[in-house]
């Protein structure tokens, strides 16, 4: 990498005879850069089609100006259907340049192939285009039908190579060509004349795409007849005017320019690479208003150049993408099947091999080959990075334009020749009015708002401000100063799930009731998205054995899971405590056959804590105090060496201390369970759980409800469960895991240069697909995709 950028110093040091203000270009794409850089993300999943109630598991990796980039803290990763409506949605934390979580489907998800979106708020100061999307296949509880294919309907786009169609001179002219899905539509067909004259004749050469060679004549307009199709109009051409031709050479692009008129003649060129000026160049004629040209590009990293053509005024002529393969950007690696056995519950070994002195992060799913789609996935790491974060338009099976097929190079120029660019406009730079960015990393969680004393109006300002964290997986307590106004700020923080607020004055007993006014969520925010809407062939997912054998796991699965398929529903009369109960409890806390429920909604609390206010209200509770600060314990039907009970609030473990910072007139509920099965050491010195109010409770009570917030913090990044079968199984079960291993953390480095995959078969696979993709910190990416099965090496 370092000798690239060493190339991009020397290329742009070759420009003492382009016009004087073409050097600004350099210094003012690099200060825009600097301040809105390409950032791009990829997803890996453990596998490409689920069925409803399963997991998809992904992880994320992040890069900019072609190396790993720890410039974003939070991914946004939705999951849509068909119309584009959110089904789900996951918010994780960045951490360096990774990230992983997963999706758990519901078990009464429809069958339908859904889309997948990930971006960080730094991606959306671009096109929205260029967010990471792809598409997953869930099966559900509906069958798949199939669907009659629709009378053909062909939408055809014709593209002149540079942007110009000029008359009197041989112009290339791409096409691409796509059904009423949006889908590739392979056609053929003729150029014709005013007069229906027939000029030449095209067929396209991949996925609906070509190119024909067309000489124009001045004030002709000319068409394109497709059998049983409409006819399509090409650009009408121009007297003046510049006509570019590049083609492919061994580690070149050559290229020539005709030109017609003087306000065309171009002066020099610029090519760029995610806003790098990779040459900037000098043109000459050769005579008869005709450039030859060579640009050298055996040096330059692999991904989409852009090739721009200005005259002496700086107005750009003519513009083409090219794609560059040079493939330094492949981590060599080598799979071995060490220890191979498809027997049930068998223990398998695979291995990859890397070379040595390479840092790196990784993942590695082993699948069930049968319950997945045939063939290579279509797009992976390599394509997302290099190509379809460069290209605003749809790109159909991306991955096979970096695949080995010989005919690869030449078909992903007609990608570049029918697509376009839309992260800046060179007017923009030589205005110097490229735009600002828009959005800013969040840094995390970030907590702010303003605090006033309840009941009074005033700022409670120049003040220590307690804020305790509770979640599921813990507490946290940090003290935050207000200013002179009562504002305070909180940033970096990172929980996860819901979480309980609370915000109080530190001084105690003698605290303070407050009343929080939080700023816009800075996590939980909805930006303004476009529909996402993927080109999709109807009869997705309802031909061959694949919808047959994903039907019947999905069967297995709720025959197995106990589902309820069909709706049931009770009608009946609860009291007011019954339907508190259901409403504020879940799980264990919900049950409880000796436990006493207390309901405080409609209680008037005078100002004490909670338990000065239990204190005698509940036989058998005995409550202590000691200290200035209020060290509650609390104790339930114990006598001699007694053991203090335990406490939840909100059904999160938690201290008495906090509890009693919480105004009563915030708390709904109060249980207590002489024992408790939910609880450490099955609760036996009693459990009392606090509940906060929601809702109508929590709009109806007091001003200082508002110190307790509950916020929804980051989704909780749960660990992939994979048995050990070297222990037989206490219980008898049948293993039927499509997904038999996903290892989203595998980190290489030192001497040790092989990602190891030991796994235990599941009952019934034969085939495994293992898909291992990663990158290195210096920016090489790792991309292994293998069938096993019996009689592999």
């Amino acid at each position: 990498m370092m000798r690239f950028f060493k190339l991009i110093a020397a290329l742009v040091a070759i420009t003492s005879a382009a016009p004087v203000f073409g050097q600004d270009f350099v210094s003012r794409l690099e200060t825009w850069n600097e301040k809105n850089p390409i950032e791009k993300t990829y997803l890996q999943l453990d596998r490409g089609t689920y069925f409803s109630g399963q997991t998809i598991w992904f992880k994320a990796y992040f890069l900019s100006g072609f190396l790993p980039s720890a410039a974003n803290s939070t991914l946004f990763v939705e999951l849509l259907n068909n119309q584009s409506a959110l089904v789900l949605k996951k918010i994780v934390p960045v951490f360096g340049a990774l990230s992983y979580g997963q999706f758990d489907l519901p078990d009464s998800l429809p069958t339908g192939s859904y889309q997948l979106r990930a971006y960080t708020p730094l991606m959306l100061n671009f096109d929205k285009a260029y967010l990471f999307s792809q598409r997953v296949m869930i099966y559900g509880r509906n069958k798949p039908r199939a669907v009659p294919p629709a009378p053909a309907a062909v939408s055809i786009r014709f593209f002149p190579e540079g942007g110009n169609l000029v008359s009197g001179i041989s112009n290339i002219v791409a096409f691409k060509a796509v059904d009423q899905n949006g889908l590739p539509a392979n056609v053929s067909g003729e150029i014709r004349d005013e007069a229906n004259k027939m000029i030449t004749a095209f067929t396209s050469s991949h996925n609906g795409m070509g190119q024909l060679t067309l000489t124009p004549v001045a004030g002709m307009r000319y068409h394109a007849a497709l059998t049983g199709q409409q006819q399509v109009e090409l650009p009408q051409s121009s007297t003046e005017g510049l006509v570019l031709k590049l083609k492919n050479d061994r580690a070149a692009k050559t290229f020539t320019l005709d030109y017609r008129g003087s306000r065309y003649t171009p002066v020099y060129m610029v090519g760029q690479m995610q806003h790098q000026i990779v040459f900037k160049q000098a043109l000459s004629s050769t005579g008869n208003n005709r450039i030859n040209g060579v640009i050298q590009t055996g040096d330059l990293p692999s991904g989409v150049l852009q090739i721009t053509f200005f005259n002496k005024d700086g107005i750009p002529l003519a513009e083409r993408l090219t794609f560059i393969n040079n493939k330094e950007y492949i981590l060599p690696a080598t799979f071995r099947a060490d220890t191979l056995n498809t027997a049930p519950r068998k223990r398998n070994h695979f291995s990859i091999e890397v070379p040595d002195s390479i840092t790196g992060n990784f993942s590695v799913s082993v699948t069930d080959a049968d319950y997945d789609a045939a063939g290579t996935r279509p797009q992976n790491i390599y394509s997302t990075f290099l190509l379809t974060s460069d290209m605003p338009g749809y790109i159909h099976e991306p991955a096979y334009y970096l695949g080995n097929d010989a005919a690869a190079s030449d078909a992903v120029e007609l990608v570049m020749l029918t697509n376009g660019w839309r992260r800046f406009k060179w007017t923009d730079v030589t205005a110097n009015t490229l735009p600002e960015p828009q959005h800013k990393d969040p840094g995390f969680i970030s907590l702010s708002g303003k605090a006033t004393i309840a009941g009074s109006g005033r700022s409670f300002a120049d003040r220590d401000l307690l804020v305790w964290v509770a979640t599921d997986s813990g507490r946290s307590l940090q003290m935050v100063k207000t200013d002179a106004e009562g504002r305070f700020k909180m940033d970096s923080m990172i929980f996860f799930n819901k979480a309980r607020v609370l915000f109080s004055d530190v001084m105690g007993t003698k605290n303070k009731f407050l009343t929080i006014k939080l700023n816009a969520d800075s996590l939980t925010r909805s930006y303004a998205l476009p529909p996402l809407k993927l080109p999709l062939d109807p009869a997705t997912g309802t031909t061959g054995t694949l919808p047959v054998k994903m039907n019947t796991a999905y069967f297995d699965y709720t025959r197995g899971e106990g589902v309820m398929l069909d709706s049931v529903v009770v009608l009946g009369t609860r009291n007011r405590l019954q339907q508190l109960e259901e409403r504020y409890m879940s799980g264990l806390f919900a049950g409880g056959i000796n436990a006493r429920t207390l309901d405080l909604t409609r209680e008037f609390i005078p100002n004490m804590n909670i338990f000065d206010y239990l204190q005698g209200r509940i036989p058998s509770l005995t409550i202590e105090r000691g200290g200035q600060f209020g060290n509650y314990r609390l104790f339930y039907r114990q006598a001699g060496a007694r053991q203090p009970m335990q406490l939840y609030l909100d059904e999160v473990p938690t201290d008495a201390s906090m509890i009693a910072a919480i105004p009563p007139s915030d708390i709904a509920l109060v249980k207590v369970f002489p024992s408790f099965a939910g609880a450490p050491g099955g609760g036996g010195n009693g459990v009392l759980a606090v509940y906060t109010k929601r809702g109508d409770e929590l709009n109806r009570s007091m001003e200082s409800s508002a110190t307790i917030v509950d916020y929804e913090g980051y989704s909780i990044m749960k660990e992939f469960y994979a048995p050990d079968y070297a222990i037989p199984a206490a219980n008898q079960y049948n293993d039927y895991r499509l997904t038999l291993d996903w290892k989203p953390e595998v980190f290489v480095s030192g001497s040790d240069q092989r990602i190891s995959i030991p796994f235990y078969n599941n009952d019934r696979t034969r085939r495994f697909k293992i898909v291992a993709e990663g990158i290195t910190s210096t920016g090489k990416l790792l991309m292994v995709e293998q069938y096993v099965e019996r009689g592999t090496k």
